[in-house]
């Protein structure tokens, strides 16, 4: 099997992995028990450091390395000069799905990825790193420093710097405020959570009790990967707008912890979701088709409770475009969603959320004269959810636990009104161990090929993922 990175930055990617883990390594005293069965394995970072679900930045804190998993007195020969901890994990995974998720039409794809995770502490510094290679049977291979950052603590304050993830909203999946950190959409994986990618960022922190106050600045801009069809006759996909935008910066105010927990923020800078604009094509094609990146503000804001056995959420963020109003961009638009679970009878856990989306000085594009410029424009409608004036649309959720809780059973389903279109998400993870899970899922895609889902039809597919470490 041949591996080719998909992208030229995949490469420098997996160089700071490995350079960081060797780092980590050779700050290690080399001894046969320096690092030992138990500091290597799935059980050295536990529930309390970082777990399956810990890739927000909020996983691993000033307390999350356990002081006795890889102490100066568990090392035989000479003691640091500094006492420090340090754990390392791999995880292991292999999988087959029946179709890829970047419509070039491959089916049956085999999946093989290693993700490997350093977590480290050093004082009032500690610092974490994780980062995966992937490969897969249709002659691809890439990989990502997912995340890789210091943290200094000092008191009420924290200064972090590095590639991080930064995960925004109190809703159950659908965050109109959670703009800052990216999704490769196309990877293949079992988990969403996986599918994130951190950006490179510098983040200081105030606490003040049950209130934090965080402020960023991102000189590195990564944006969400979609399926994007490259196969249409006559069509040429260019690369993609390169973006250099250093001056992105982003300000949240949250309370948590008191009867009801809420947040407001605000980012201002690059959008990490595409536009479809139409450009001038290449010799020998009739149209050409670029992603090009829009700047944006978006003012943010969440709050959860709970009233009795039922909990509560909401979300709305309002989205301002700056620059050219051509008929690609996206329009400003208010969206907003709220809903409510509640765990009823022998363990069942539902979900129902509400979605509302209004898009501002919205005109019909199918009064567009071109029909290239039409047909370009209306599939960017359809890829940012503003085909109409109005989008109303419904999630649900619905999971329980079976056999002493080593059984997850998750139904999932996203639908909208106006287009028809919907997602259905069959979910099922059986623990073999602490170690060892296995999970068999489905993504059903329906609608019109003019909508969100519709679009995607062709990439409805079913999978297996059996998975070895975190």
């Amino acid at each position: 099997m041949r591996f080719c990175p998909a992208r030229s930055n995949d490469r420098s990617d997996m160089r700071w992995v490995w350079a960081i883990l060797a780092a980590a390594l050779a700050t290690t005293p080399v001894h046969a028990q320096a690092l030992n069965a138990q500091a290597l394995n799935s059980q050295a970072v536990d529930a309390q450091g970082v777990d399956a679900q810990a890739v927000d930045t909020q996983a691993v804190d000033t307390q999350a390395v356990d002081t006795q998993a890889v102490d100066a007195r568990t090392v035989d020969g000479p003691t640091p000069r500094l006492a420090y901890d340090l754990e390392l994990s791999a995880s292991f995974r292999g999988g087959a799905w029946t179709n890829d998720r970047d419509l070039s039409g491959e089916t049956l794809v085999a999946v093989a990825s290693t993700r490997l995770r350093a977590v480290a502490k050093l004082g009032a510094l500690d610092g974490f790193a994780e980062g995966y290679v992937q490969a897969a049977s249709v002659n691809r291979g890439h990989g990502d420093l997912v995340e890789g950052w210091l943290r200094l603590t000092a008191g009420a304050f924290e200064l972090r710097a590095g590639r991080q993830i930064v995960m925004w909203g109190r809703a159950d999946r659908l965050n109109p405020t959670d703009v800052i950190s990216a999704r490769d959409y196309t990877l293949l994986v079992a988990s969403d959570d996986e599918q994130r990618r951190g950006s490179l960022m510098a983040q200081i922190r105030l606490g003040l009790g049950l209130w934090t106050i965080d402020g960023f600045w991102l000189p590195e801009f990564r944006d969400n990967r979609f399926p994007l069809d490259r196969l249409r006759p006559g069509i040429a996909v260019m690369a993609d707008q390169r973006v250099h935008d250093k001056g992105q910066f982003a300000i949240k105010i949250d309370r948590s912890g008191g009867r009801v927990d809420f947040s407001l923020s605000w980012f201002h800078g690059t959008d990490r979701t595409r536009d479809f604009v139409a450009v001038a094509p290449p010799t020998g094609f009739i149209a050409g088709v670029q992603q090009q990146f829009p700047q944006v503000d978006v003012f943010g804001g969440d709050l959860a409770g709970t009233a009795g056995p039922i909990g509560w959420r909401a979300e709305v963020a309002w989205s301002r475009y700056r620059g050219a109003n051509t008929i690609y961009r996206k329009n400003d638009n208010l969206w907003a969603v709220i809903g409510a679970d509640a765990t009823v009878g022998n363990g069942w856990n539902l979900n129902l959320q509400y979605s509302f989306r209004r898009i501002f000085d919205f005109q019909d594009l199918n009064a567009v004269q071109n029909p290239i410029a039409r047909a370009v424009a209306l599939q960017s409608a359809a890829v940012n959810n503003q085909l109409g004036r109005t989008q109303n649309g419904l999630t649900f959720r619905v999971a329980r636990k079976f056999f002493a809780d080593t059984l997850d059973v998750e139904v999932a389903a996203l639908g909208f009104f106006e287009t028809g279109d919907a997602a259905f998400r069959p979910k099922l993870t059986y623990a073999i161990n602490d170690r060892v899970r296995i999970t068999a899922g489905a993504d059903i895609f329906v609608g019109p090929t003019l909508s969100y889902f519709g679009r995607v039809r062709s990439l409805s597919a079913g999978y297996l993922q059996i998975t070895h470490g975190f």
